[in-house]
């Protein structure tokens, strides 16, 4: 008996050992063969599941709306030009408002939110937003929740947080365990992006403001934006977004120009196109006094996502043959203020050569041949974690 029982444990031992020599290789796959390595048998599957090693650095992946007929969200792989079709119930009737983390974030017409991580199928449900409880008895509200992030990976710490910016451009947070969300005060502005950098939540403000706001969720129901004296030259009717680099805050200020798009699938509602025609990036320091900052021409040879989601830096050196473009800018845009249309700006800023290119044809939302829903969308990067 005793021997048997010796033997059984070697068996154990020798299986996890394999188990994690799998999870170890895994480590070297790209994200697509990544998830075909978990659907070839059940035990490479929990390898996938369990995810000891992730996948090998790359490109963000792209993340648009449902496909029509199948209910499945569609991705697209920058790296291949190819899109993927991924079944995520969770997410179904869901508006993507972000991701952080390998995780995505979906908001419902009801105002619930949730927390996915798309391929484990690991979710948190959040509670309802109520930025404005009149809004949840009005079917056409419209989903006010723009945008959302999170501080820390929910599978490496327990105590994490969630920030939004929502209605009336709002914020509001929730950390983990926290029956309802807190709603900062803020005296006066209007907010259009957040990140999170050193330890606390920065929101910078919307189009005219010129103001970076600092907030410390740590002070639960005392928490409120307070407004930093900083010398960011702010360009008058700009966009701006955050976003962290070298331990530096970047400040983002994206130019538009106005137009209609062309090619749209309902000619009666055609989506105003405020197409990207300048991206002019600034180094906040907040160690030094005064708060200085100078011009960034550019990015030390890395390339920044932005848009819809937690900022990614990527060393296309780690990404061999993915075409990623050096000291450039890859951003996805939809102002809010033309409503759930479609990403109908999605672009590639080269911050050296100051030239602007496409990286996804908006007419593809667009086109007849698209099989999935263009409403509702505004394009998400989606990093692995």
């Amino acid at each position: 008996m005793e021997r048997a029982r010796n033997d059984l444990n070697v068996i154990i031992l020798v299986g996890r050992s394999r188990l994690h020599l799998l999870g170890y290789l895994t480590s070297f796959l790209p994200l697509p063969d990544y998830h075909r390595f978990g659907a070839v048998c059940k035990n490479w599957s929990i390898v996938i599941r369990e995810r000891h090693h992730g996948p090998a650095q790359q490109l963000p992946w792209l993340v648009l709306g449902e496909d029509s007929s199948t209910e499945k969200r569609v991705f697209f792989n920058l790296a291949e030009n190819k899109h993927y079709y991924m079944d995520i119930p969770e997410l179904h009737e869901h508006f993507v408002c972000g991701s952080s983390f390998g995780w995505l974030f979906g908001v419902d017409i009801h105002m619930n939110i949730r927390m996915v991580e798309p391929f484990s199928r690991k979710s948190y449900n959040l509670p309802p937003l109520d930025f404005c409880p009149a809004i949840l008895n009005d079917p056409d509200h419209n989903w006010e929740v723009l945008k959302a992030i999170s501080d820390h990976d929910p599978c490496e710490r327990s105590d994490f947080t969630v920030m939004v910016v929502g209605y009336n451009y709002r914020v509001a947070f929730w950390r983990h365990g926290d029956p309802t969300w807190t709603i900062p005060y803020k005296s006066y502005g209007a907010i259009n992006d957040v990140v999170f950098f050193k330890g606390k939540f920065y929101a910078v403000g919307y189009v005219c403001s010129d103001q970076i706001f600092v907030v410390d969720v740590g002070l639960g129901l005392d928490a409120e934006l307070i407004s930093l004296d900083h010398q960011v030259p702010m360009l008058p009717n700009t966009y701006k977004y955050l976003a962290e680099f070298e331990g530096e805050l970047l400040v983002l200020q994206i130019q538009k120009a106005r137009g209609i798009a062309s090619g749209t699938r309902n000619e009666a509602w055609p989506c105003p196109h405020k197409g990207t025609t300048n991206i002019v990036v600034h180094k906040l320091d907040l160690d030094l006094e005064g708060k200085s900052c100078f011009e960034c021409e550019h990015l030390d040879n890395h390339a920044l996502f932005v848009g819809n989601n937690s900022a990614v830096i990527i060393d296309p050196k780690r990404v061999p043959g993915s075409g990623c473009i050096k000291n450039s800018i890859y951003y996805t845009h939809t102002p809010s203020d033309i409503g759930r249309c479609c990403g109908n700006d999605l672009g590639i800023y080269d911050m050296v050569q100051k030239r602007l290119a496409r990286y996804y044809s908006p007419e593809a939302l667009f086109s007849s041949e698209s099989s999935f829903t263009y409403l509702f969308v505004f394009p998400t990067w989606l990093a692995s974690n």
